[in-house]
């Protein structure tokens, strides 16, 4: 039961919440009524009456009426101010920081859309604005021109202004829409955010499902729509996004169907303070607090596990293999001289030999031992052609033996094709176990549906790149508790005890400190090429905390400047390795054929070959000259004449080989015409030569246009190496000596040089052709223009380079004619 004292209290506050213009159903009434059976409540003119009489404002934005003529028509403009929906909204960002807000420029921007110069509205006349800016747009009162209709006006309005706010960069932030306004809006301020969802009363019969979808869906798309039931004369119609509500809202609210008075308003997401409704309706912030906790979680269970698989990794301790720590320490004391016997240096007969044939790498080797003893920012890098034996220099001899090694093969890691093939190359590099590759997947998927929820991107999944950086974070931790294993701070000396600094410690045991060897080091590569930025900065940070002595091989010059970036204020410890003398290569290989196995030392084969180096001394000795001295060709070259082969046999066979990959790698027909015929021209030079001049090819018609590139790609690719002087392309030599050999094989063979230089000439013939092809297109509208004289010195000129190509051409073609003559019997 309400008492007279607060029932028409609640009555006021009923009517603000449902009130609608006194236009809607025409009346005169004198005062407020309420009309109890059918449940509709009206706006008296007597309120107008009153504000006259009181000399108050009766604006629209006071009384939330808006007031016009038949003459005049009610357009409603979306998107003109940002709406208050989210801090993060892309468009309110905009429309503040980029667009003018104040009252005449909007009115200039909605003239301009109503009435643009390219399709204007002659005589239509703005007479207000009334701006909505919680739900960022506006209501313009235009006055129809005498020459149009009123439907005619509103067609083109929403025509002009579609195609208008189109037309800027920004178009899908800040596009614009107009609608006409068929209802009786309620301006009105209240605390009632725009929604995507919204809510229709119906005051009178309702409307069915579908005259619903039909009223509604021109203001967009619509996902649902919830009739209205038995006991409720209120539906629910869900957008997709916020436009379609708001336009909906504005401008069909108060309209009249069929006795039917339609009120809206957006539908108030009701908030629970429960954690069940916070993680379901704050996906921003649960999505991410939840994979924190769980990152937590996974911290501190497999991060230890992994530091422990790195350890182990480095050190062999626990692992079933000859690298055990503990099984070498049985080795060693059980059977020392078999040891002895193996190691580089000592004094056997093998090893005699092997320390008077490379008396400049034995060197390098004492040089290397030396500097991981004197401890000081060892930072060495160990530069030499492909093949020249480094990784054997630094694994079976400088580091034979030595504990704590972790070897990384750059290699395998730029081969990896897809995200979870490279991590699991990096962790087997590494030793970093466990990984679980496939959970950079689901957090892709996983971010991808925050986004689609939220807006933005969740930030969980990671790249491989950011992936493999905390794999060289874990590692460096692993590092350094290998290196600090034997650390005690506090030591007992002459009875005192006495502090010692970790770095202190370091630096008077070098030998605790592990030795990181990054192999085929490049410094740039297509595919992958961050793991050498990354690579370097790790090592130069190991090398500063002085926690690890670090090694880098490399090929080339190039990898020095990646280096230098990692470690600017370090001078690096260079070696580089060339290819050994006739005379040492001559040693080496007689060395190794004259070792005997204890396998076979007493079988037929090995006495074969015995016998074989004493009669053909003067062979291999002949043989040398070509095969040069590459470690792995007199690697391949032993192996060869110890299976049964005579020398010379094993030279040409090994030429064919290498033959054989010059041809499928960089004469082939699947390889880049021009490139290939840059290779073939350098394949003839230096097979009459062993060096040729950069200077002597720049201005070749193949190479004219860019010389230092063609024949960079051609020495990356293996198939020359290049000489430089202050940083300029100086000498062009063979990758390796064989090669040479190779090239002279491919030039002097009657049938496969015949196939080789068909194929050359067929390509410069090509080339030719496609540059007469571009002089002519120049030529065309040059021969058009009528007047000779004053493109004569261009036509001259491009015509003279016609004629030479063409030379060039015919001259290709005759050279093709003879061969074919030649060849037929």
């Amino acid at each position: 039961m309400l008492s007279l004292r607060t029932a028409p209290a609640i009555l006021m506050k009923s009517m603000t919440r449902s009130v609608h213009l006194s236009r809607l159903i025409p009346c005169n009434y004198s005062r407020i009524r309420y009309n109890a059976a059918l449940g509709k409540r009206f706006i008296s003119s007597e309120i107008q009456a009153k504000d006259l009489q009181a000399g108050e404002s009766n604006t629209a934005t006071d009384t939330g009426v808006i007031h016009k003529t038949e003459e005049e028509t009610l357009i409603y403009f979306d998107n003109v101010y940002p709406r208050a929906t989210s801090l993060w909204n892309p468009t309110q960002w905009y429309n503040l920081l980029l667009s003018n807000q104040s009252r005449e420029a909007v009115r200039n921007k909605i003239i301009h859309f109503a009435s643009p110069e390219s399709n204007p509205i002659h005589g239509l006349k703005l007479i207000s604005t009334i701006p909505i800016k919680r739900d960022g747009g506006v209501f313009a009162t235009f006055l129809v021109p005498k020459n149009y209709t009123k439907a005619e006006v509103n067609a083109l309005v929403q025509q002009n202004t579609l195609e208008e706010s189109s037309k800027s960069i920004f178009s899908f932030f800040t596009s614009a829409s107009a609608f006409p306004v068929k209802g009786f809006p309620w301006i009105e301020d209240l605390r009632r955010l725009p929604a995507k969802e919204i809510k229709v009363v119906f005051q009178g019969p309702p409307l069915t499902e579908e005259e619903i979808y039909s009223l509604f869906r021109r203001y967009g798309t619509i996902i649902d729509i919830e009739p209205t039931s038995a006991t409720s004369k209120i539906a629910t119609v869900k957008y997709k996004d916020l436009k379609g509500a708001i336009c909906a809202k504005n401008c069909v609210s108060g309209i009249e169907i069929n006795n039917t008075v339609l009120h809206i308003q957006y539908t108030q997401q009701t908030r629970n303070l429960s954690i069940t409704n916070f993680f379901v309706n704050h996906t921003r912030l649960a999505v991410p607090i939840i994979f924190a906790l769980l990152s937590i979680a996974a911290v501190l269970i497999f991060d230890p596990i992994r530091e422990f698989s790195i350890e182990q990794r480095i050190t062999h301790m626990y692992s079933l293999s000859w690298d055990n720590y503990w099984l070498k320490k049985v080795v060693n004391f059980t059977n020392s001289t078999v040891i002895q016997f193996k190691n580089y240096w000592n004094n056997n007969e093998h090893a005699f030999a092997e320390k008077h044939l490379w008396e400049e790498r034995i060197g390098k080797v004492d040089d290397l031992k030396l500097w991981l003893e004197e401890n000081n920012n060892t930072f060495v890098v160990v530069r030499g052609p492909r093949g020249s034996g480094k990784n054997e220099l630094i694994m079976q001899h400088t580091l034979q033996g030595r504990q704590n090694v972790l070897y990384l093969d750059c290699d395998k890691l730029l081969k990896s094709r897809t995200d979870a093939q490279f991590l699991r190359n990096a962790s087997q590099q590494l030793g970093y176990f466990p990984i679980f590759p496939w959970i950079n997947s689901v957090t892709s998927v996983i971010d991808l549906m925050v986004q689609g929820l939220t807006g933005q991107k969740s930030g969980l999944s990671e790249s491989k790149e950011a992936t493999f950086r905390t794999m060289l974070t874990t590692a460096l931790t692993a590092v350094r508790r290998i290196a600090l294993k034997g650390y005690n701070p506090v030591i007992r000396d002459g009875g005192e005890d006495k502090n010692i600094k970790e770095e202190d410690y370091l630096q008077q045991h070098p030998e605790a400190k592990p030795v990181i060897v990054i192999d085929r080091y490049e410094g740039k590569s297509e595919i992958n090429g961050f793991i050498y930025k990354e690579l370097s900065d790790w090592a130069a940070l190991l090398v500063q905390s002085n926690i690890a002595h670090v090694i880098f091989l490399t090929e080339n010059v190039g990898s020095n400047q990646q280096l230098s970036e990692s470690l600017p204020n370090q001078v690096f410890k260079t070696l580089v390795l060339s290819d050994a003398s006739k005379e040492n290569s001559k040693k080496y290989v007689i060395s190794q054929l004259s070792a005997v196995d204890n396998t076979i030392a007493k079988s037929d084969k090995n006495n074969e070959v015995q016998t074989l180096i004493r009669t053909n001394e003067t062979d291999i000795d002949n043989v040398l000259d070509p095969l040069g001295g590459r470690m792995l060709d007199l690697q391949a070259f032993v192996r060869r004449v110890k299976s049964g082969e005579l020398p010379n046999e094993a030279l040409e066979k090994m030429i064919e080989q290498a033959s054989e990959q010059i041809t499928q790698i960089f004469l082939s027909d699947k390889i880049e015409p021009l490139k290939s015929a840059q290779a073939w021209e350098l394949i003839e030079l230096l097979s009459k030569t062993e060096v040729v001049k950069y200077e002597d090819i720049v201005f070749k018609p193949l190479f004219k246009a860019a010389p230092e590139m063609g024949i960079i790609e051609l020495e990356n690719s293996g198939l020359v190496t290049v000489s430089r002087d202050r940083g300029v392309l100086k000498d062009i030599h063979p990758a390796k000596p064989l090669f040479r050999a190779a090239f002279s094989y491919l030039v002097n063979d009657p049938e496969l040089s015949t196939i080789l230089k068909t194929r050359y000439l067929l390509k410069v013939v090509a080339f030719e052709s496609g540059r007469i092809k571009k002089w002519e297109e120049e030529l065309r509208p040059l021969g058009k223009s009528g007047d000779y004289k004053l493109f004569r010195k261009r036509l001259e000129y491009l015509s003279g380079k016609i004629d030479t190509s063409n030379a060039v051409i015919v001259d290709c073609e005759s050279k093709i004619a003879k061969m074919a003559s030649e060849k037929k019997p």
